[in-house]
């Protein structure tokens, strides 16, 4: 069986056994640019310093781990002095080993090597030793059968011999692989080998892709976009104008995006339907950056604010240790592309998809991860808000007499407000939710918690708005702040537990981690200080959150039968969103219903 396996293999991939990658340029972007920047820098012709350093004794005694980097540093300086160029020899060995990881062609590879288990893979690069090298190939090394550095075996690209024991340590003939360069020298030495080769050329690893996907009969489009992320959905009126975000961006972040460099993939992410959110990589850099901006169409006031989303991420990333992605610019000039947004950073991780955890490994425990998380929304509650600058119109809404005013009861007249302005554009009433809304203020008298705390809040917290870090079960990032404000703690809790409570359908968790919700509320209560809750008081929560996720499902609904949402979904997929609409407030009735006065 394993060898009519491996006929079929050989049949769909056009006999290619292995795939050969270099690193720099393909794997990662380019050095050459780094080396551009640095030559117009010294005030020379942006190819001066790379073509100079290529040429030197020092360089290639580097790659060839005849040379230590310190060394390199002190030889190279001395050499290039000899030729007229006043360079750092300690930066210039910096800028050829700081790139941009090609995530994209990353992940290609893993899920190659998942589609054609057979299917081996290696590195050949002209690389030298130093600590960020070392760093490097401990990220790249999982992925690849063979390693091979020219600093290790003492031969450089693009003498064949490196080629020929890169094949015999794979254990296939050069006619079996497929060698993917950014330098047309390297490719013409292995060609004539009988190795297939892909030019990489300009860092457009989405190009090479399709040529690989050619050669072994494979599709990149399964493996082109980072989890979440999906190339489908987006409806016309979010499509965005490249050109004109390309020309705002080179003009007001020229540190990240000068004068030559361009957006080389755009993808939109497939999840949530509130503000649309895009996923970009830089052609050049590989830099891979965030922009999520407001919906086109009317928007209900207050709703889909921009520069308060930014400025709280801002000022988080600044002065705390909660986790959120580093922010570079908002924009609020409508003639960009049409609406308000603003330009993140990529956070690669793990992600909670659709009621089902990320794969666990004996080193990355899903429970580790969930108390983290628990953790994470305990730091987010004793963030000193004030002192930082925090929402200071909410502060003040928040501070003095009007600390009397309930978070709860203005919050639900807030909701309320916003589902009568959907009725008002043509959405069709749900009397669960309106009877829904009149039982809270009634149960809300009868609550025994503190109504008068106060505490920033995410106001949209759940697993699906955290990536966690790749290696370690933490939460690497905290997203979509949107409902961010200044209220009372014990919301997020109720928001929090709430999905344990709904169902898969409505990606719900069900309670992966098999902690029970007084663990749940003792670990948090434990981090900060706040009684533990009155099991009727934490049916409040649970109902009161589940209220606002319906005047929110609502919002969407009502969007997606005027057509205006930023994902336009089939008509079933519209009648879903008006079943759920209905599921929680029918849900959030039922806990109301469930309360009672015992301690959990």
């Amino acid at each position: 069986l394993q060898f009519l396996y491996f006929i079929d293999l050989c049949i769909m991939t056009n006999n290619i056994k292995a795939l050969i990658f270099d690193i720099g340029g393909v794997l990662v972007a380019s050095p050459v640019l780094n080396l551009q920047a640095y030559s117009l820098e010294l005030g020379l012709g942006k190819h001066e310093i790379g073509v100079a350093l290529g040429k030197t004794a020092a360089f290639k005694r580097l790659e060839k781990g005849l040379l230590s980097g310190q060394d390199f540093s002190d030889e190279v300086q001395k050499e290039l002095s000899t030729k007229g160029y006043n360079v750092d020899g300690r930066e210039l060995l910096r800028r050829i080993g700081s790139s941009g990881i090609h995530r994209d062609l990353l992940q290609a590879i893993s899920v190659i090597k998942k589609d054609f288990p057979q299917m081996k893979t290696a590195v050949i690069t002209n690389n030298f030793l130093s600590k960020e090298m070392i760093q490097l190939r401990h990220h790249l090394e999982p992925l690849f059968d063979v390693f091979i550095e020219s600093y290790e075996v003492g031969m450089r690209k693009p003498d064949p011999a490196i080629y020929k024991l890169c094949c015999d340590r794979l254990g296939v003939a050069p006619s079996e692989c497929v060698f993917l360069d950014d330098l047309g020298q390297n490719l013409k030495s292995a060609k004539s080998l009988g190795i297939h080769t892909i030019l990489v050329k300009d860092n457009n690893t989405t190009q090479s892709l399709q040529q690989l996907g050619s050669l072994i009969n494979w599709d990149p489009k399964r493996s082109l976009y980072p989890s979440g992320v999906s190339p489908t959905g987006i409806s016309e009126r979010n499509k965005l104008d490249i050109p004109s975000l390309t020309s705002y961006l080179k003009k007001n972040l020229p540190a990240i995006f000068p004068d030559k460099e361009e957006i080389s993939t755009v993808q939109y992410f497939s999840a949530g339907r509130s503000n649309p959110t895009y996923y970009f990589r830089l052609r050049h850099s590989g830099r891979e950056l965030v922009l999520r901006k407001q919906p086109t169409g009317h928007l209900l006031k207050g709703a889909h604010d921009m520069s308060r989303e930014y400025n709280l991420l801002s000022l988080l990333g600044r002065f705390t240790d909660i986790p959120v992605p580093k922010t570079y610019m908002l924009c609020t000039d409508k003639s960009v592309i049409g609406t308000h947004w603003y330009l993140m950073d990529f956070v690669p991780g793990r992600l909670w998809k659709g009621g089902h955890a990320f794969k666990v490994t004996p080193h990355y425990h899903f429970i580790d991860a969930y108390n983290n998380a628990i953790q994470t929304l305990a730091e987010l509650h004793l963030v000193p808000y004030k002192s930082i600058g925090i929402f200071p119109d909410a502060v003040r809404a928040n501070s003095g007499d009007n600390l009397k005013n309930c978070y709860f009861e203005r919050t639900i007249r807030t909701w309320s407000k916003q589902y009568d302005g959907g009725i008002k554009q043509g959405a069709p009433r749900v009397e669960n939710l309106e009877r829904l809304m009149e039982r809270l203020t009634i149960v809300l008298k009868d609550v025994q918690f503190d109504k008068t705390t106060r505490s920033l809040i995410h106001g949209d917290y759940k697993l699906d708005n955290m990536i966690f870090n790749e290696k370690e079960p933490k939460v690497a990032a905290l997203l979509d702040f949107e409902l961010s404000t200044i209220g009372h703690p014990y919301a997020d809790i109720g928001y929090f537990l709430m999905w344990h409570r709904l169902p898969v359908m409505f990606n719900g968790m069900g309670n992966p981690s098999h902690i029970s919700e007084s663990d749940i509320i003792g670990r948090y209560c434990e981090r900060t200080g706040h009684p533990l809750l009155q099991k009727s008081d934490l049916e409040f929560l649970v109902a009161f959150s589940m209220f606002k996720l319906s005047c929110i499902a609502h919002g969407v609904w009502s969007r997606s039968l005027r057509g205006t949402a930023s994902v336009i979904g089939s008509k079933d997929e519209t009648n879903q969103i008006g079943a759920q609409v209905k599921l929680l407030a029918s849900q959030g009735l039922s806990a109301l219903k469930a309360a009672s006065k015992s301690k959990l």
